[in-house]
């Protein structure tokens, strides 16, 4: 999916997709019972590294992928596989799964 697809995705959801200065490159968070992803454009320095952010943030979204500074470090993990696992089967075309099965005759 294109990174322009993705911020269309966020509009479509009702996200609000803003420039947010912090220590991280993203974050997703409610206030109000509105979704808001913080994207620090000054640390993204690319289209594919912005796209996989925002990819990533949409995964927490998605998966219900929340957690809180005060959570332990194996439930973090895991909201973060969850994440990571949307932002993937959303990013890698099907196409490209299938041709590096077929090129290893799998």
């Amino acid at each position: 999916m294109e990174l322009k697809k993705l911020y269309e995705l966020a509009n479509k959801e009702h996200i609000n997709v803003i420039n947010f200065k912090m220590k991280n490159k993203a974050i997703i968070g409610f206030y109000n019972n509105n979704c808001a992803i913080g994207l620090n454009y000054s640390k993204i320095h690319s289209y594919t590294e912005e796209k996989c952010i925002l990819a990533e943030e949409l995964g927490h979204y998605y998966y219900s992928a929340y957690y809180t500074i005060n959570s332990n470090q194996e439930f973090i993990n895991k909201q973060e596989y969850r994440a990571m696992k949307w932002k993937s089967l959303t990013c890698v075309p099907l196409k490209s799964i299938l041709s590096c099965f077929n090129e290893r005759n799998i």
